[in-house]
């Protein structure tokens, strides 16, 4: 019935949504914080995390029926900024998806990169690193839903130190080499390349409590 009167009043976000990437990530204003995730591959999976500011998030499977009042928003609603805590959520769903019989490593090459990003992003508070914040954001989604990157360069990027002025200024040397060498779009041609993310879909809802 939603859909129906959606089609009738906006037609063309029904048009708009064929042009959709399959890999969306957009927040919004509720009134409690969590994050759900709707993975699309044969059939959807729904997992959902609840967080408070000073406590760890609690990780359950929900149904769309359940989910549904919690992502519907007017059609003028503006979405917000992914909060802080976004990207280390997101990375436990998936983790929590991709079930393994180990958890990742903290030392491993890939977690590293991963650690070391979210640090420049969110603990580094110096203006020479504003400029490439888009740019690290878009290695960190690579790292987190594409794995285009080589060793070589996730060893790169877990190398990058923040202990003091000399080397975050290495850092910041080495990200501007790495955005050189990349390019700042780089990811979106690789997502081009890879046809069959069109087999699955992940669609992230931050839903923020302000």
């Amino acid at each position: 019935m939603q859909f129906i009167k959606i089609i009738n009043k906006h037609p063309e976000l029904i048009h708009a949504l064929s042009k959709f990437p399959p890999r969306v990530k957009v927040a919004k204003e509720f009134e409690e914080n969590e994050l759900l995730v709707f993975i699309k591959k044969g059939r959807l999976y729904i997992h959902c995390a609840k967080y408070d500011q000073n406590e760890k998030p609690v990780f359950l499977q929900t149904t769309f029926e359940e989910a549904f009042n919690r992502i519907a928003c007017l059609h003028e609603e503006k979405s917000l900024k992914l909060s802080q805590k976004f990207w280390g959520i997101y990375e436990e769903i998936k983790n929590f998806r991709e079930f393994r019989l180990a958890p990742r490593s903290e030392r491993s090459l890939e977690q590293q990169a991963i650690n070391n990003l979210k640090t420049f992003l969110n603990r580094i508070q110096d203006d020479r690193i504003f400029e490439y914040k888009d740019f690290l954001k878009t290695l960190l989604e690579d790292i987190l839903d594409f794995g285009t990157l080589p060793d070589f360069t996730l060893r790169r990027i877990a190398n990058l130190q923040n202990n003091n002025e000399k080397n975050i200024e290495r850092s910041i040397s080495e990200i501007k080499a790495l955005k050189d060498e990349l390019g700042e779009n780089y990811l979106e041609q690789e997502k081009s390349k890879q046809k069959d993310l069109s087999k699955e879909i992940i669609v992230a809802i931050e839903n923020q409590k302000l």
